[in-house]
């Protein structure tokens, strides 16, 4: 009779082992699923940003300093150029913010990205026009997570337009 009842007693633990194995088989897959399909698409954006670098070309240097010393005279070749170099960073911070969302990466990881590339990209004279100009789009079609959008322009807001130019001009000036 106890026998009897101890033996009940381990079925139904033992299944209560295998059910809690099984719940958590599913979770592990669910996890796995979610992951592979950031990974994918954040593989998807990857190939997009080298595609566009090929645009920047070898005349880089030169478009890029035009861009802190004459944006009102960049040709459309040369907005081209910066766009491609534009893009890509905002690719990045598209992939590090949903690896965030899938529970990978702390917030802080993806905001400390931000803050260092943001104002080297976008927070020169032609990056704050791209930005203003794509801004809308981007939150119309959902191609830039809001919570990541909004934190770009927080970045931005704290950034003058003229900051990369000083930058340079002020180790030129120490230089001589």
């Amino acid at each position: 009779m106890i026998g009897e009842m101890s033996n009940r007693w381990l079925n139904v633990t033992a299944n209560l082992g295998v059910l809690a194995g099984l719940i958590l088989v599913i979770f592990e897959m669910r996890q796995n699923q979610e992951l592979m399909k950031v990974n994918l698409t954040n593989d998807y954006y990857s190939s997009y940003a080298q595609a566009e670098m090929i645009f920047a070309g070898e005349n880089l240097p030169a478009v890029w300093e035009k861009s802190l010393l004459d944006p009102k005279n960049l040709s459309l070749k040369e907005m081209r150029i910066l766009e491609a170099v534009t893009y890509s960073p905002i690719t990045r911070w598209i992939n590090l913010y949903r690896l965030y969302e899938a529970g990978i990466l702390e917030k802080t990881f993806w905001q400390s990205q931000v803050n260092v590339d943001a104002s080297y990209y976008l927070g020169t004279p032609y990056g704050r026009a791209y930005w203003d100009n794509i801004k809308p789009h981007a939150l119309e079609s959902n191609f830039i997570p809001i919570d990541l959008l909004h934190y770009i322009d927080k970045v931005l807001a704290a950034t003058d337009p003229q900051d990369m130019r000083k930058h340079f001009e002020s180790i030129q000036a120490a230089i001589k």
